[in-house]
């Protein structure tokens, strides 16, 4: 029996012994007490389950009909383009394929990403310079509250020339995501904290996060990480979707995408 039944067992059992005690009013108190304090135990085990869902189901975003939960995904986001300009970017700007993070620096899923995942295509598409490598914010506010300063904090510390540091930091601890936790990163950083406050606390990166935001709501993406991968665009303002990948995948399905993309980009330059 789970912990929810058994608590749900111990209210029914509590409440049908009531009338044994109906003539000791002491008795009854603690009995109503204990009643009340178990309700409350149920409630909260009831809002952990829908948030455990809600979590699930971000976990595997959009996915295709009969797909399994989690799989990759070969059309989960419609052929929009999608705006790469101004946006935190690492590689080669010539790369032929761009690979578009989709991410909420406050997810769970992410966070496992971007410490086990994103390190290695980092070392082997990124700083060899296949593909260019960018990240869009998509801070979900139902969720996680937190997590749109967060976005803004990342962004201003990128203001000071260290937006990546302050990604992989962020993602490092997601428990601290508080103005407190920023400048106490800032500083580790050898940033100025409180400009970075300031920055976080102005409206200078507003605009931007929030077109992310609309742009993947428009797009089909209900859940993160989403990544879309691309033929990179020569002007390097906005790409076309070729593939997508949903969830925190394991590196082999990068791996098998990214060479199959550069494959095709390779064939098509000549290069």
């Amino acid at each position: 029996m789970t912990p929810y039944c058994r608590t749900l067992a111990l209210v029914a059992l509590l409440a049908s012994a009531t009338p044994a005690f109906g003539q000791n009013p002491a008795e009854i108190t603690a009995i109503r007490n204990e009643l009340a304090s178990l309700r409350e135990a149920v409630d909260a085990t009831r809002k952990d389950v829908e948030a455990i869902r809600a979590l699930l189901e971000q976990a595997m975003g959009p996915r295709p009909a009969g797909s399994v939960p989690g799989a990759a995904a070969a059309a989960a986001v419609p052929n929009l383009p999608l705006k790469i300009a101004g946006r935190p970017a690492k590689g080669s700007p010539k790369a032929l394929v761009t690979l578009i993070e989709f991410s909420d620096y406050a997810c769970p899923f992410c966070g496992q990403y971007a410490t086990q995942v994103f390190p290695q295509i980092d070392r082997d598409y990124v700083k060899t310079n296949k593909i260019r490598y960018v990240f869009k914010s998509y801070p979900i506010a139902q969720l996680h509250p937190n997590a749109f300063r967060a976005h803004e904090a990342a962004a201003c510390a990128g203001d000071q020339g260290r937006y990546w540091e302050m990604h992989d930091r962020l993602f490092a601890d997601q428990r601290t995501l508080t103005l407190e936790g920023f400048a106490e990163r800032a500083v580790a950083l050898g940033l100025d904290a409180a400009k970075l406050r300031t920055c976080i606390e102005g409206p200078a990166h507003d605009d931007q996060i929030r077109e992310d935001i609309d742009e993947a709501t428009r797009g089909g993406v209900r859940g993160t990480p989403v990544f879309v991968l691309a033929f990179s665009d020569p002007k390097g303002e906005a790409v076309k979707p070729a593939r997508v990948i949903v969830g925190a995948q394991p590196y082999q399905a990068f791996k098998e995408a990214l060479d199959a993309l550069l494959a095709q980009a390779t064939a098509k330059t000549g290069q």
